[in-house]
Order: C-alpha cells, then structure tokens, then sequence
C-alpha cells in the first residue's frame, strides 16, 4: 500500500490525513487556507511518495498550489 495525503474539509476546517504505508493515519486539522498550505510544505521533498486524495471542493486549489513554482523549490 503506498503513503497517502488525504485532504478534505470537515467541520468547516481543512484537514490532512496521512496514511502510512500500514493504513494508520494521521489526521491534523486547519482553521485557514493559509495554515493547510504550511503543513503541505512539510512534504514538498517527498510529495512524490504519496498518492494524494483530494476533496473535489478542494481540489483545484491543492493541485494547483503543489504544482507550483514556489512548492517546488522547497
């Protein structure tokens, strides 16, 4: 089973799931936009190692955001 990022919102927050390659997850918890973005920077060196699993409602802006220049070079 490969690691996953599961972003979705949940009570009006964002959360981050990540599950491990064992199907344990972690799941933290955003007020902001801007907080979902930091937390997804801890994982710019590795994105490449997680299937990444997005809510349709947040879909363009993750993509989008991982995809970018600045996330990139992090």
């Amino acid at each position: 089973m490969m690691k996953k990022l599961k972003i979705y919102m949940e009570n009006e927050e964002f959360v981050i799931e990540h599950v491990n390659s064992f199907g344990h997850g972690i799941k933290r918890s955003f007020i902001s936009e801007n907080a979902l973005k930091e937390s997804l920077d801890s994982y710019a060196a590795v994105i490449d190692q997680y299937e990444l699993e997005v809510s349709d409602e947040l879909w363009a802006m993750v993509i989008n955001y991982v995809s970018s220049e600045g996330f990139q070079r992090k």
